[in-house]
């Protein structure tokens, strides 16, 4: 049935003219004859209805979505079509896939062709709900959570990894709400910074660049060294700061049990102590080594592991007995 129906498509595709004038739309620059090219016309059919809100923007009767585009108008659709403006070179060696003339990185991605870029626009496809509540951003019918993630937001060639402004915005990445402009605020997002599908709280190389993020210096490679980047208490960005979680790395191990808290791969007793907020103030000159706003003279957990402080020190002064008497019984055995 499907066979059918996009061979209906083709062959109505190839036999629509809808102004009547003997050129096939497919090969017409001008499909309504209102002597407005169709590449700068935004009521290609001129049906009184804006392309960006018509369902049917050449007027031939066959919806958008249902024909898709064909660039060189061969019949065969741009998303199947090896060499879409058909110019010899194939696509995937091409700079400028359609032909157009404007070298495709340097083209920005518009879905509703409202004239406002995808990385502008709070509704990419013009469908009515905010890209922050559309689990299709660009209406092609396919998920966002399943379309391919190439890790370069504003397309521009520059992957997000080495790009200072991810969706080129003018605004940089370090002082962005929302790098990759799709309209959700970056905080209220499930951070996986190289698109690999697996969240980075729980990935061991975040940026995907083959250094584990054990023994890498900038896990994110944003170009800022991990030791100067902001860090704002929360290893696994729920919303609950790590002084007050239970379960830092949100890995279903209470920190209480956990030999890795924040779950960065490296574990915490390999970790550098001294500074329990990483505030730069060492813990033995620090009067709220958790910075949580309570004086450690008053706080009950000063590093803010969850483990209250009087249970720590009875549990290290435990261990100390018990190396003591090992070593003692160990002296003496000899």
């Amino acid at each position: 049935m499907s066979l059918l129906v996009l061979g209906l498509v083709f062959a109505a595709s190839a036999s629509s003219d809808f102004d009547k004038d003997g050129i096939p739309d497919s090969e017409d620059n001008d499909d309504d004859n209102d002597g407005i090219p169709d590449d700068e016309d935004h009521d290609d059919d001129n049906d009184g209805i804006p392309d960006a809100r018509d369902i049917d923007d050449d007027g031939d009767g066959i919806p958008d979505a249902a024909e898709d585009d064909d660039t060189d108008g061969d019949g065969i659709l741009d998303s199947e079509d090896d060499d879409d403006d058909n110019d010899g070179i194939p696509d995937d060696q091409d700079d400028d896939d359609d032909g157009d003339g404007i070298k495709d990185v340097d083209e920005p991605l518009d879905s509703d062709g409202d004239g406002v870029p995808d990385a502008e626009d709070d509704d990419d496809d013009n469908d009515g709900v905010p890209d922050a509540q559309d689990n299709d951003d660009d209406g092609d019918g396919i998920l966002d959570a399943v379309e391919d993630n190439d890790g370069d937001a504003d397309e521009d060639g520059i992957p997000d990894s080495e790009d200072d402004d991810d969706d080129n915005d003018g605004i940089l990445d370090v002082d962005d709400l929302d790098d990759d402009g799709d309209g959700v605020p970056d905080e209220g997002e499930d951070d996986d910074n190289d698109g690999d599908g697996i969240p980075d709280a729980v990935d061991d190389d975040d940026d995907n660049d083959g250094i584990p993020d054990a023994q890498d210096t900038d896990d994110d490679g944003d170009g800022i060294p991990d030791s100067k980047e902001d860090n704002d208490g929360d290893a696994d960005e729920d919303g609950i700061p790590d002084s007050e979680d239970t379960d830092d790395d949100n890995d279903g191990i209470p920190d209480a049990q956990d030999t890795d808290d924040d779950g960065d791969g490296i574990p915490d007793s390999e970790e550098e102590d001294g500074d329990a907020d990483e505030d730069g103030i060492p813990d033995s000159e620090d009067d709220d080594d958790d910075n949580d706003g309570i004086p450690d003279s008053e706080d009950e957990d000063d590093d803010g592991d969850g483990i209250a402080d009087e249970d720590e020190n009875s549990a290290s002064k435990i261990t100390a007995g018990a190396l003591a008497l090992f070593s003692t019984l160990f002296a003496f055995l000899l």
